[in-house]
């Protein structure tokens, strides 16, 4: 039984799952682009594989969605992180084109299950960010805060099994969100951000998701962004923004309805974005 164990074990890595072949990620693109949801593909593949098909998907994506504008982080939540099998947060890529202002009006189907979720954002000042060593020197090289409404969507099939590398493989679930209203990043501001309140609520004051204190330090994750894309031979540059992720879970998508989403407890006082949900 312990030779066959181990004989079985030695065999493993032959069968893992291969990542999506360029095939597979073409048409994957296509779905995308036109709402529809991607084709299954088998989970099991490495976390590295999966960068590398986000790479192919994402160069496919940027000659339809035009220039690049930033990365998300998802994965912030330890929960969320053991329930992909991930061993820390992960990244996907934003576009320019993906990002709306403040109060902008978006098809409440601009997605395949598209959904809602208060998020945080940063802008990037300048590309000193890449060789910094402790948080504090991090900070010095972003310039804003931003309210950030992230609009997510879940364009795999309904039947995909799902681990991180599969959510890498397909960028992280990006599909766009709100520049809202933003405020200059300082020492202050950063060490305030632990205890933000943030609640994203429909026009009539019903609450969709709210987080009464955020409790962890959003920022601190911007490293692992950093050494992911320099292995990948990138670099953050200034005018970059970053979507930090968010600790609440997506909300559906309210047809018709204005959101809210507001940042308290700051030194600046309140951080406010919204969308409305129209055809």
């Amino acid at each position: 039984m312990r030779l066959l164990l181990l004989f079985a074990a030695a065999l493993a890595p032959v069968f893992a799952a291969e990542a999506p072949s360029p095939e597979i990620l073409k048409a994957a693109v296509q779905s995308y682009l036109s709402r529809t949801p991607i084709a299954v593909v088998e989970k099991g593949f490495s976390i590295e594989d999966g960068y590398k098909a986000q790479a192919y998907f994402t160069k496919l994506l940027a000659e339809k969605m035009g220039e690049p504008g930033g990365y998300k982080i998802g994965l912030i939540t330890k929960p969320n992180q053991e329930r992909m099998g991930a061993d820390g947060p992960v990244r996907g890529v934003l576009f320019k084109s993906m990002l709306l202002p403040n109060g902008a009006t978006v098809s409440p189907k601009f997605g395949v299950r598209p959904a809602v979720e208060l998020d945080m954002g940063v802008y990037v000042k300048d590309a000193g960010i890449n060789e910094a060593k402790s948080l504090n020197e991090l900070i010095s090289h972003l310039s804003d805060l931003v309210c950030f409404i992230e609009l997510v969507d879940t364009y795999t099939a309904t039947n995909q099994p799902m681990d991180a590398a599969v959510l890498v493989s397909f960028n992280v679930g990006a599909r766009g969100g709100i520049i809202g209203e933003k405020i200059q990043m300082t020492a202050t501001i950063a060490a305030a951000l632990p205890n933000m309140k943030l609640s994203l609520q429909e026009q009539d004051g019903k609450i969709l998701a709210e987080v009464p204190k955020l409790d962890l330090q959003p920022l601190a994750n911007i490293p692992m962004l950093i050494a992911g894309l320099k292995r990948e031979g990138k670099s953050l540059k200034s005018g970059d923004f970053i979507s930090l992720g968010s600790p609440a879970s997506p909300q559906p998508v309210p047809p018709g309805k204005t959101v809210h989403l507001k940042y308290q407890n700051l030194p600046a006082g309140t951080l406010n974005a919204k969308v409305t949900f129209e055809n």
